[in-house]
């Protein structure tokens, strides 16, 4: 079962040893770098731990937009070791169904470096709409509801 936890000061060293493969490190910020923001911007800014039962596979990082009344999913990572085994797409699904919660919230935004196909191909069979391309390769996409 898949569920969402926050960093705190229990779990933030075995968040901190979370890691995605040499080739896909281009895709991703640091686990460092994604909580440093977190911390900067604690007040529209949650960091999640996402577990498997108790073991913990993945980071998420959200962020509330008040202006858009939106999410954008900051950071998001399966760690290598447990990547291939669907948790990437029941963790995006448990983290929607977070963000829904909030009735401030009528989309959520996405996005992922070109050339990353997994991240396209997951965020489309959820829902996900392209947006736009910006100039540094990012392609952001979006989910209404």
């Amino acid at each position: 079962m898949i569920s969402l936890k926050k960093i705190t000061e229990d779990n933030y060293k075995e968040c901190l040893e979370l890691s995605v493969a040499e080739n896909q490190k281009s895709f991703v910020s640091s686990i460092e770098n994604s909580l440093a923001k977190a911390y900067v911007f604690s007040n529209i800014v949650t960091p999640f731990a996402i577990y498997s039962d108790e073991t913990m596979v993945g980071f998420i990082l959200l962020r509330f937009n008040e202006e858009y009344s939106n999410y954008f999913i900051w950071q998001f990572m399966i760690d290598e070791k447990y990547q291939g085994r669907g948790f990437g797409k029941q963790s995006m699904i448990v983290a929607i169904e977070w963000m829904k919660q909030d009735k401030r919230c009528d989309s959520i935004v996405i996005a992922y470096i070109k050339g990353n196909d997994r991240a396209e191909k997951l965020y489309t069979k959820l829902g996900f709409q392209q947006m736009n391309e910006v100039e540094d390769q990012e392609v952001e996409m979006i989910l209404h509801f």
